[in-house]
């Protein structure tokens, strides 16, 4: 069995982000010298230089890990740690960011910063190296959101990992709906059940 310790959110939507027990929200003020990933890297006063190398999908996980391990530090440098992401879209986004560099033989300038990024795995080697996790690291590209699906291959997971962090992160059209939920195989007084039924419920009260 699967249960949901805490899980963190990021909705560009209405400016908000947090966690099952936090809702913070970013302002226009926030806003002026910052886009939205980095205001809220500003607001939670991260220390983490290689941020700012990052693509927005790297960006988006290394915030909702932090979010989500900030408030749970015993579960970092586990060794029985992993992390399984998912979206529907891939490394889209960077992808024709590159093709921008290399699109015109005129014009040619691979940028190896950007190149580096084409693989939406990156993000969850970018947590892992921050957390030090050493269980599984994966990333699923699925056709939509699918919970029953998530939910299937994080419990399947947790045979061989102790604590997975898990997350769904669309990031279409600069706009990022983001849900990412720290699950173990362990059952606390609290904690849901990690099913479809309850992923699902969770992301429409959070993004519908």
């Amino acid at each position: 069995m699967a249960y949901i310790v805490d899980y963190s959110y990021i909705n560009q939507s209405n400016l908000s982000f947090g966690t099952s027990s936090f809702k913070s929200e970013i302002t226009e003020n926030d806003l002026v010298e910052n886009n939205f990933l980095t205001a809220i890297y500003r607001k939670q006063n991260y220390s983490y230089p290689k941020f700012f190398k990052m693509d927005n999908l790297s960006k988006i996980g290394f915030l909702n890990a932090e979010l989500l391990l900030s408030h749970f530090p015993e579960v970092e440098n586990r060794k029985n740690a992993g992390v399984i992401c998912f979206n529907r879209i891939s490394s889209l986004t960077t992808d024709k960011n590159f093709e921008n560099t290399i699109i015109d033989s005129n014009n040619y300038y691979p940028s190896p910063a950007l190149f580096v990024y084409t693989l939406p795995n990156i993000e969850t080697g970018e947590i892992c190296i921050r957390h030090k996790f050493m269980g599984e690291s994966s990333f699923y590209v699925t056709e939509h959101f699918n919970s029953k699906y998530i939910a299937d291959i994080v419990e399947d997971s947790l045979k061989f990992n102790d604590i997975i962090l898990s997350g769904w992160s669309d990031f279409v059209n600069s706009q990022i709906k983001s849900l990412m939920f720290l699950v173990s195989k362990d059952k606390s007084e609290d904690s849901e059940l990690f099913d479809s039924q309850n992923i699902e419920k969770i992301f429409k009260s959070l993004f519908l």
